[in-house]
């Protein structure tokens, strides 16, 4: 049995890696293309819409998901009893926002945000149909998964371009938000051919429980992680927000997918090893390393490339956004770092370390950006969200460390990984001196980082290197002579 977990968990990061990356890599691709078609002020108005719609999503998100992959005796009955609630409380919410959507425009001082809000606003019912998933994810189904989500990505962006092409200006950006759940959600149905049977709301306490606990820390987190977007909104204006939206989507996704990875693999795997103390530190402690390994390294080449990767990939109008992107990039190493670790926590049922770790986020980078924001606009408001994101990883790093006999386990793990980055951050920002074009430079920096990562992973990792470089040959080795 452990080696099947061990299977599963091994391909469903394989999967959720590969095509996260691949995501990741078509979603900037499509942004540079629809950021050269529109407008700062287009993007800016967009992030504003959901961020209003992103709150009541958040209120929508009641954790019944995590608590049903987390259970190991929920029946059919339960869990088609929590998708009714679910379907409920969506119908609900969306009509909420649709109403208030004149009250939110009128918060942002953009009248035409109004209706932009009316149309995300069903965005929310739409995401009730994506249910069957937590099905898929909590059987570590994610090949059938991974497909789905890239091919609505991939539907929804080549529609935004055309809509975009032919003067839709930020309706361009709100039918890629709608085209991509209604595609994910009809094909998610067709899939799974999981349909609802009777409910039984009998026994489910325990779900609404757990899902509660994390409700809770899903609003606070919502407010520690949209506050600076929120406040950019309100009082720096629409370009402003454009801009930042643009760098925070380079820095802070990467993280937000690093969640995504986690919590979907690790999570179920975590929860049916949750009860043997010795296989879940092994298991922690390697997907603690083996991620830190690749993420905190790349987060670092991201702060030293990002003024030519703005330019390069966007063009000059968001230059602006170079300065935001370096800085954003170290909170994007602390949030992807807290992320992984509440996959964790939240294996062991432990909803309320992350619910304070988020109150406490909050409460240190309101006061900065109160004093900040006035004299320095937008950075200001970055320095107290960066000073949140490490009180609040601080706190999740000691409830973490805490969960093992081996003392510092955090600490241990990511030094190395923090060392490279640094040596990352160095030499990629040293180049960006040479007064060459952007774009070789940009390209310089990357092959030098590139080849410094790997010096640095056969001096500090000689034995890890060794192992998966024998195991690299092992495989491409059987996949060629399979074919032959």
């Amino acid at each position: 049995m452990a080696k099947t977990l061990k299977r599963q968990t091994l391909e469903g990061i394989g999967w959720r890696g590969s095509v996260d990356i691949t995501e990741q890599i078509l979603q900037i691709v499509f942004t540079a293309i629809l950021a050269r078609l529109l407008t700062k002020a287009d993007f800016g108005l967009v992030a504003m819409a959901l961020l209003v719609n992103r709150f009541f999503t958040t209120v929508t998100n009641v954790g019944f998901g995590g608590a049903i992959i987390r259970s190991q005796n929920v029946t059919q009955r339960q869990i088609s009893a929590v998708f009714f609630i679910q379907l409920g409380l969506n119908i609900i919410l969306s009509i909420t926002v649709f109403l208030i959507a004149g009250a939110a425009a009128n918060f942002f001082n953009e009248i035409k945000l109004t209706e932009i809000i009316k149309v995300t606003a069903w965005i929310i019912l739409l995401q009730t149909f994506q249910f069957p998933n937590i099905l898929l994810q909590k059987d570590m189904d994610f090949k059938r998964f991974s497909i789905m989500e890239i091919s609505s990505m991939v539907i929804a962006n080549l529609a935004a371009i055309v809509l975009a092409l032919t003067g839709f200006g930020y309706w361009a950006l709100v039918g890629r938000l709608l085209l991509q759940r209604a595609v994910f959600s009809a094909t998610t149905w067709s899939v799974t051919r999981w349909r609802p049977v009777k409910p039984d709301f009998r026994g489910i306490k325990p779900l609404m429980t757990f899902g509660l606990n994390v409700l809770g820390s899903h609003i606070v987190y919502f407010f520690s992680e949209n506050l600076i977007g929120i406040l950019t909104g309100k009082f720096l204006g629409k370009e402003t927000m454009g801009l930042f939206n643009i760098a925070y989507n380079l820095a802070i996704v990467p993280a937000t997918k690093i969640q995504g990875i986690l919590t979907t693999v690790l999570m179920p795997g975590f929860a049916k090893i949750q009860d043997d103390i010795k296989s879940f530190y092994k298991n922690n402690k390697k997907a603690l390393l083996f991620t830190s390994l690749i993420f905190i390294p790349f987060m670092f080449l991201m702060a030293g490339i990002s003024n030519n990767l703005i330019i390069t990939l966007y063009g000059f109008k968001w230059a602006d956004a170079g300065f935001m992107l370096f800085l954003l990039s170290f909170v994007g190493i602390m949030r992807g770092l807290a992320h992984l670790l509440r996959s964790s926590l939240l294996a062991k049922g432990q909803a309320n370390v992350i619910f304070y770790s988020t109150i406490a986020e909050i409460s240190a980078s309101i006061p900065v950006m109160y004093f900040l924001m006035k004299p320095l606009g937008i950075y200001g408001l970055i320095a107290g969200y960066i000073t949140g994101s490490l009180f609040g990883l601080s706190l999740i790093v000691y409830n973490y460390n805490k969960m093992f006999v081996e003392k510092g386990l955090f600490y241990k793990t990511v030094s190395k990984p923090f060392y490279i980055g640094i040596a990352l951050l160095f030499i990629s920002y040293s180049i960006s001196f040479i007064p060459l074009h952007h774009t070789l430079v940009l390209i310089m920096q990357v092959l030098f980082a590139s080849l410094i990562f790997v010096a640095c992973i056969k001096l500090l990792y000689s034995d890890l290197y060794t192992e998966n470089k024998e195991r690299l040959k092992t495989f491409l080795y059987t996949r060629v002579n399979n074919k032959m």
